[in-house]
Order: C-alpha cells, then structure tokens, then sequence
C-alpha cells in the first residue's frame, strides 16, 4: 500500500505539472522590446510587424516619447508627435506592459527610413495604413511606374557587388541620368540559411552596398537613392541556400503624375 508520503510526492508531481502548462502572462511594469515596421495605425494602437513576421500590438500614451534620430551613428535626435508614426515605418519600441496592454514608453526611427516611408506612402491612398512587410513597399507606390529593374545576385554570406552586377548598375545608372524626376529604390535579401538576426544584417549591408555603388561609382544623386532596404529572407527564398534568392532588387521609378504630359 503505498505510502502518505509517496501519495503527496505525486499529487506535488502533478501540480508541478499543471502549473507547468498554464499560459504565462506578463506582470504589470514587465519591460520589453519590439523592433519592426508598422504596418497600421488605429487610435492609438500601432500594429509592428517584426523581422519573424509576428505582429505585435503596442499602445501609445501620453508619456510615450517619440524620437526621430539623425546622422549616420543616429546619436542626435529630435522629439516629434504621433503623428509622424506612419505605415511602413522601422521603429524600435520599449514597451511596459500595463493592464494587459503592452504600453510604449518610447519609440525611435530614423529619419532617412522616414524619408522613405513618407515616399511609399505619397502613393498609397491616406486611408490605407497596411504595408506588406516582405517585399511589396516598391510595388505599393501608386502612382509610381517602374521603367527599369536590376537584380543584382551575390554569393553565399557574401556582400560584394559581382562584375555582372557593377554592370547592370552602371546600365541603370545610366539610364536614370537621362530620366526626368526619377528615383531609386531597392530592397537587399538572403537565402534561409544561418538565424534571422543574421539574415537581417546581410540584406540591409548588401542593399547598402549597392545604394552606395549607385551613388559613388554610377555617380546618382544621394537624394535620388532611397536609403537601401534589409528586408532579411526572400519570400521566394524557400529551404536551405537559394541562389536566386541572395539578392538586391534595384528600380527606376517615376511618379506618373508629376511626368504625365
């Protein structure tokens, strides 16, 4: 017959394991962060989409100090309003969690992914705060056209500009001096291999690489080359080390009413 003192060790056995399963829930005043773009705005709800496409729902309040950061090292900044938040925005947000909301008590961006932000949404219609996240910021301009696009392919972890590559730059750059109020955007992405923070640095320092190919060597205008874009995996990357999709997507593009005739 078993004993009293084996019976309590299984029912603490089971009550371990029970509290083991419940959902945990975050404490009042439990402190956070989210890095991600925001892909709505309701009220004062702002909705991040985060680099794992998981979307987080963050609550501003009247404490909530938001901060544009300049210059290179984004060491100065200067305070704005909500106002400035925006769809398609990276921001950083340091959230509280406060009666079941995850409060922010600040958020930051930078001001040349404002710049750009403000760009896409000079297309999108100012009712329409939902961005696609993977890939469709260039295609959701509007009333932009695309006159021309590059993929420029890169080896594997790597972020050096290949000779085809330099030469179908070189080809756009050319072909963007002879056009009236053009731009350039581009979006830098990897394969599916190595972890997601990783992915995330590669695509950002190719796209980068190519902004500054285009600007020092094709000789294009900084105000002309959107601030370059790290979008991470490829949404067509699938599993395992795709070539095609290592890659940075590069247009020209024209604003169709400012060039209507």
């Amino acid at each position: 017959m078993p004993s009293k003192r084996s019976n309590n060790a299984i029912w603490i056995a089971v009550l371990a394991a029970l509290l083991a399963a419940l959902p945990v829930f975050a404490a009042d005043g439990d402190k956070s962060s989210v890095k991600g773009l925001i892909t709505a705005i309701d009220g004062n709800t702002v909705t991040v989409r985060d680099q794992n496409n998981v979307d987080h729902k963050i609550t501003l309040t009247s404490a909530t100090e938001i901060k544009k950061k300049e210059g290179l090292a984004a060491v100065r900044f200067e305070r704005v309003e909500p106002s400035a938040l925006i769809a398609g925005l990276p921001i950083v947000a340091d959230l509280v969690e406060q009666g079941g909301e995850k409060q922010a008590a600040a958020i930051s961006f930078r001001s040349d992914d404002f710049r750009t932000a403000q760009q896409v949404q000079a297309g999108v219609s100012p009712t329409s705060t939902k961005v696609d996240a993977m890939g469709k910021r260039m295609d959701d301009f509007g009333k932009y056209e695309a006159l021309a696009t590059a993929d420029v392919m890169f080896a594997s972890g790597s972020t050096a500009i290949s000779s085809k590559g330099k030469s179908d730059l070189m080809a756009l750059a050319d072909k963007a001096k002879k056009t009236e109020n053009y731009m350039i955007v581009l979006q830098g992405f990897t394969d599916s291999t190595g972890d997601a923070a990783a992915n995330q640095r590669l695509s950002t320092a190719r796209a980068t690489n190519v902004a500054n190919y285009l600007q020092q060597q094709g000789g294009l205008a900084p105000g002309r080359v959107t601030a370059a874009d790290g979008m991470g995996v490829a949404p067509d990357a699938g599993s395992g080390s795709n070539a095609s999709a290592r890659k940075v997507v590069v247009k020209l593009v024209v604003d169709k009413g400012v060039n209507a005739k």
